[in-house]
């Protein structure tokens, strides 16, 4: 075949012409569009999409011959760049389409095509061209490009080495066209969810065919970005969670910052407190007490198990609830409308028992299954404000965080093996609570904190660590700017 094909190359030939438009502007090689009824609105508030080239020539191959993947990844790309200069964010669709052959011409078949295109260093896509779609919905990527955001894109184009003598003598032309439009969807929820993947498969961050395993720390082979709950995935608001060594899940909300935990059964999106803007509005602060809203013991009762509480009997507010309440009230009683009243979960449900020692449902799930759960098991344990989705004891929408939120977002139990995780989004270098109980032991109260070095352990309910209050913000959640990283947080409208 190889011979064959060096002995009629002259008869293959592979180009790719490529032509921007942009409103305002005008360059060489890409093409923008822009479509649909908004686009009239979309120039006057400002989109602009600056598409320019590096290579004067695009990738122009003559006279080319089949080779391998290793050879075709050595040739120089194509590289272009695609900016947002307005102060709208925009989603974007980048095709690859054909152009009209010369007269006597026969064009050449997407399957004897190869093609990678790599994104600001990273690989997207190394696959046959037909694995794109056919002309003109050849689609190489998409996504959201927010406003002052750059995308550096390098496209190389060969023919396969397994092509067939059907190649012989055909042609390809083609350009990229990129479709750009206004974000119409501006919800904080379904942004999370178009980019999660399911938490029970192997993904670009998850080296397993079964998925996440939850007995072990994240990592860049044991998750590391949005995931969907797998068991929730065919529900109404299927639950998406945040894990592992993310950057992208900022929030500044109420004159704070927060990271995005998980979304919730109700399509609402949990918070955990991440501490004040610095000096230039950034949310950029990650470890010690700038994060925390202060500390405190769990409760300053810990020698009965009904101090396991996060109001003792459903009655009296815990030592740690009064401190959260009291810094409410003083800080976001003003934007409690933005909030849900979610379910705060503080599972008192026991998974066994033995020599006067109770193991609550969550060690059990932490330690022993390694599943975490969203599910709360009693009634009396579900903490709301209002009596229709929980307890109806709660005086605000604000408590802490599970255990099993933690094990999600990338915690683990030291138990059973090392836990440290000083890389993951929820790793402070300092102790902090989270609403759980995990064990009475020889008499005293303990319940899940996260480590200094990132794990999970059993404090005694009497010790002082660090308090991160968590909220939900609604279902109908609009973003008003940002793109979720500590120098453009999601500011909430």
């Amino acid at each position: 075949m190889q011979k064959f094909i060096k002995k009629h190359k002259m008869g293959i030939i592979v180009t790719i012409s490529v032509i921007i438009m942009v409103i305002g502007l005008s360059f060489a090689w890409l093409q923008l569009t822009l479509r649909g009824n908004k686009e009239l609105s979309m120039m006057a508030d400002g989109l602009k999409l600056v598409l320019d080239d590096t290579m004067e020539g695009g990738i122009h191959l003559v006279n080319a011959i089949p080779v391998t993947d290793e050879e075709g990844l050595t040739q120089v790309g194509y590289t272009f760049t695609l900016e947002n200069t307005g102060k709208i964010d925009s989603s974007y669709e980048i095709y690859l389409d054909d152009l009209d052959l010369d007269e006597g011409q026969t064009r050449m078949q997407d399957r004897f095509l190869k093609y990678q295109l790599v994104k600001d260093g990273e690989e997207i896509s190394l696959d046959l061209l037909s694995t794109t779609g056919e002309n003109p919905n050849r689609l190489l990527d998409k996504g959201e490009i927010s406003s002052g955001e750059k995308f550096t894109y390098t496209l190389k184009l060969w023919i396969d080495y397994d092509a067939t003598n059907e190649v012989m003598k055909t042609s390809f032309k083609g350009q990229l066209r990129v479709e750009a439009i206004q974000s119409q969807n501006k919800s904080l929820y379904k942004r999370i969810a178009k980019k999660a993947v399911l938490d029970n498969q192997a993904s670009e961050f998850v080296s397993s065919t079964t998925g996440i395993d939850f007995s072990k720390v994240s990592s860049d082979t044991n998750g590391k970005g949005i995931y969907t709950f797998s068991s929730t995935k065919d529900d109404k608001y299927p639950v998406h969670y945040y894990r592992g060594a993310v950057t992208d899940n900022n929030v500044k909300f109420g004159g704070f910052c927060w990271k995005i935990v998980r979304t919730t059964e109700t399509g609402g999106v949990k918070l955990i407190y991440n501490g004040s803007p610095d000096e230039n509005g950034y949310c950029s602060k990650t470890t010690g007490e700038a994060v925390e809203i202060g500390t405190s013991a769990f409760n300053e009762s810990y020698n009965s198990k009904e101090y396991v509480g996060y109001m003792i009997n459903n009655t009296t507010d815990s030592t740690i609830k009064k401190v959260i309440d009291t810094w409410y009230q003083t800080n976001m009683t003003e934007f409690t409308e933005k909030l849900e009243d979610t379910v705060w979960c503080n599972d008192r449900s026991i998974a066994k028992t033995g020599n006067n020692n109770i193991y609550f449902s969550a060690w059990n799930r932490a330690c022993t299954t390694f599943k975490p759960s969203l599910s709360c098991a009693n009634d009396t344990d579900k903490f709301t404000v209002n009596k229709t989705n929980g307890n109806g004891i709660l005086t605000y929408p604000v408590a802490l965080l599970t255990s099993d939120e933690i094990i999600l977002a990338g915690g683990k139990n030291g138990i059973t093996s090392v836990s440290a995780n000083p890389s993951y989004y929820l790793y402070t270098n300092k102790y902090w609570w989270s609403i759980s109980p995990s064990y009475f032991y020889d008499g005293i109260v303990n319940g899940f904190d996260v480590d200094s070095d990132g794990g999970m352990s059993s404090g005694k309910f009497r010790v002082v660590f660090g308090v991160r209050p968590s909220i939900s913000l609604t279902s109908n959640t609009s973003i008003k700017s940002g793109n979720g990283s500590m120098e453009k947080p999601f500011e909430i409208k």
